[in-house]
């Protein structure tokens, strides 16, 4: 199981299609509309490790874009889900009472087979389960327009690495038994964050075919940032997803050069990454020019190469993309078979965004 393509709904999906390219730097891959939704494509033409973003706005009320931004900011509707056997998915679906939105559907192809169903997890988030067989359409309900071969790849990233959900207070267990249940998801990490102020608690997901990494969030006070999101949100949904480069450095660089906003890092925060030794790992120049671009840094234990090589997560996160301050984008290089997730990296975003909340005048004292 592996993410085959993540949904946007947004005000106008021409506006984002150019932004995705202007900014992010990935391709215009196609086009298309029905009787309500217009709908652009982007992502990467890379084969092997696709990143493939729907951006969809509605043409008319009927639009299921229209309903969703009746409730919702613009935000991810759906994270579709690439199968290898949808039936047995379904099944397993039913047997934990699922809300199916879809019923399988299926469509021949000269050159392939294509089937889906859409199911909604407990959270409320729409998953499209999809089964490929050879050369099949992005979208099969879509009369779209592909242009997926004009330009070469203009931006560094590898693939989608995760999604991270947030979920109400008390929701995280049962929401995280879920995707246990029906997806085969495993339980791997869990955090707890809390600062003098506020809190989170964390449980991450993990696809053992796949390491598809799915976090799921709580909060821990009313004034926390999850609750924040819940409620401008209106419901839990996806606060960020995290690309994956190998060139972190080079590609936050080129992304500040293109408008994009990051969060910002307190100079004490490299002072206690240079008292921990952690400079040891780079040369002085990458060294500069990571704390010259903001990116937070963290380790892990190998216990597999008996700590010979110490695991690097490199990580950096962008303020807000849309008009309210729920979804944002996270850029991630994992060093030395880098698994998991830092929990100094964890809490310096929490961090991050508790500054972010008070600028805005949000962050509410209890």
């Amino acid at each position: 199981m592996r993410i085959d393509h993540v949904h946007f709904y947004v005000k106008d999906g021409n506006q984002w299609k150019n932004w995705f390219i202007n900014v992010m730097g990935f391709q215009s891959i196609a086009t298309g509309q029905n009787e309500h939704t217009h709908t652009e494509i982007v992502g990467s033409c890379n084969k092997a490790n696709s990143i493939i973003f729907i951006l969809s706005s509605a043409l008319l009320k009927s639009s299921p874009v229209a309903q969703f931004l009746q409730k919702h900011p613009s935000g991810v509707a759906d994270v579709a889900l690439r199968v290898n056997n949808l039936a047995a998915i379904m099944e397993r679906v039913k047997g934990h009472s699922g809300i199916i939105q879809q019923p399988i559907q299926e469509q021949k192809l000269p050159q392939g087979a294509l089937k889906w169903s859409q199911i909604i997890s407990h959270s409320g988030l729409v998953h499209t389960l999809i089964e490929r067989q050879g050369k099949t359409p992005i979208l099969p309900d879509y009369s779209l327009k592909e242009n997926c071969d004009i330009l070469p790849q203009q931006n560094d990233f590898l693939a989608i690495d995760h999604v991270v959900l947030n979920v109400a207070s008390g929701e995280l267990q049962t929401t995280a038994n879920w995707y246990e249940n029906v997806l085969g998801f495993e339980k791997k990490q869990t955090f707890t964050i809390e600062t003098p102020q506020s809190g989170l608690y964390s449980q991450v997901m993990v696809h053992p075919m796949s390491d598809l990494k799915i976090p799921i969030n709580e909060p821990l006070s009313n004034n926390s940032q999850i609750q924040e999101f819940l409620e401008v949100n209106n419901g839990a949904g996806i606060q960020h997803i995290a690309l994956r480069t190998n060139k972190i450095i080079q590609v936050t660089a080129q992304l500040r050069l293109a408008g994009l906003k990051f969060l910002n890092v307190p100079k004490t925060y490299y002072d206690s990454l240079f008292n921990k030794q952690l400079i040891l790992n780079f040369s002085i120049d990458e060294w500069h020019n990571i704390i010259k671009q903001n990116i937070l840094l963290d380790q892990e234990k190998n216990l597999s190469n008996n700590n010979l090589e110490i695991p690097l997560l490199l990580q950096i996160f962008t303020k807000p993309i849309f008009e309210k301050p729920t979804f944002f984008f996270e850029i991630i290089e994992r060093r030395k078979q880098a698994k998991g997730f830092g929990e100094g990296n964890f809490r310096a975003l929490f961090e991050a965004i508790e500054r972010e909340q008070m600028k805005r005048g949000t962050f509410k004292i209890y």
